[in-house]
């Protein structure tokens, strides 16, 4: 080993290992010495380059190819649909030539200041629906899903509660509002593609009962409400204005219980994709790939530093008692042996 710091400018032989460690690294700065650590490390790894490329190479490798050949397939139906506030569904099925055209301004008005404004409130409200407790329970019940989500279970296995059941079917239901086009999509996601379909139109079918149902009992309280202040009021005048109300309520009722496209129409009815939607080989692969490297890399970089600060204990433990404390022992990797071209370049010239 050969001492940068000689007097006569020349390198010269060095007594010992370390005192050639630390002639190497008299001359270097904080800056310097940390970028020696780094190019330490760099190099520590590019000397495993061979095992960190095998594991990270074949634990990837091996699991893109569990997840496309031995993980359950999930397909994702979809369906698209325009929500439709239900007074302008039920003026558009109840109003004739002269009341469309009446409302003709009317509406291009509505639609100008705040038409798609509605439009997100209905989807929210429509989504808030689909996601609550109540509306899954009842799809639950009403199309006897519980064998379809859960699946096939053993005697010892724990008892399903509706809240569980509630969770799972709400995991695989998802939504999305498109902001130009005023369209809500909803999805549905199962191992069978037919079951896919078949539960997202039960979505659809029970999300327009419910709110079908909604309008027709509102309609009927409020018929009911008017027929008693008809009893209550003597005014001839009142009582036909009353009447009309009345009559206007009963008609709403009607028209929601047998309107088609009542709250929202239909874009696209629900259909699934050929390719199946997760697990994902390809993403999962990459991701467990640099999950991998990371990893070989820590665990490299962590025992090196744990045989050095091993190494550096037991030196300072054989070292005679009345050595001075001022004058501690060169770190290993101080030295040329670390990156040679590196402290070469840093000595000063001649």
């Amino acid at each position: 080993m050969m001492d940068p710091s000689g007097s006569d400018g020349h390198s010269t032989p060095s007594a010992g290992g370390d005192a050639a460690g630390a002639g190497a690294h008299a001359h270097l700065t904080d800056a310097q010495h940390a970028t020696l650590q780094l190019l330490y490390y760099v190099e520590l790894l590019r000397s495993r380059w061979i095992l960190i490329a095998s594991l990270t190479i074949g634990i990837g490798l091996g699991y893109g190819l569990y997840t496309k050949f031995l993980t359950v397939k999930w397909y994702r139906a979809q369906a698209t649909v325009t929500p439709v506030s239900p007074e302008q569904g039920l003026s558009m099925g109840s109003g004739g030539a002269g009341d469309m055209v009446d409302g003709l301004g009317g509406g291009i008005a509505s639609i100008l200041e705040g038409g798609s404004a509605d439009t997100v409130t209905l989807a929210e409200r429509y989504t808030a629906i689909m996601n609550s407790y109540a509306f899954t329970t009842d799809l639950v019940n009403k199309y006897h899903l519980e064998h379809n989500i859960v699946g096939v279970r053993s005697k010892n296995a724990p008892t399903v509660t509706k809240w569980s059941m509630h969770t799972m079917i709400a995991d695989r239901f998802s939504t999305e509002y498109d902001y130009k086009s005023g369209n809500l999509t909803l999805y549905f996601m199962d191992p069978s593609p037919a079951e896919a379909q078949r539960v997202l139109g039960f979505y659809l079918d029970s999300l327009r009962d419910k709110l079908r149902n909604e309008e027709v009992q509102a309609g009927a309280s409020a018929a009911a409400s008017l027929q008693e202040e008809v009893r209550k009021s003597s005014d001839a005048l009142l009582q036909t204005q009353l009447y009309e109300l009345m009559a206007r309520q009963i008609q709403r009722e009607k028209i929601a219980a047998v309107q088609s496209d009542f709250a929202f129409k239909v874009v696209e009815p629900p259909v699934v994709p050929d390719n199946y939607f997760e697990p994902k080989a390809r993403h999962n692969a990459t991701l467990a790939a640099s999950i991998t490297f990371a990893l070989v890399c820590i665990w490299i970089l962590a025992s090196d530093f744990i045989r050095r600060a091993k190494a550096q204990l037991a030196a300072i433990n054989q070292a005679p008692a009345d050595a001075p404390i001022d004058d501690p022992a060169p770190r290993p990797g101080d030295s040329e042996e670390v990156h040679p071209r590196f402290v070469r370049n840093l000595r000063p010239k001649a």
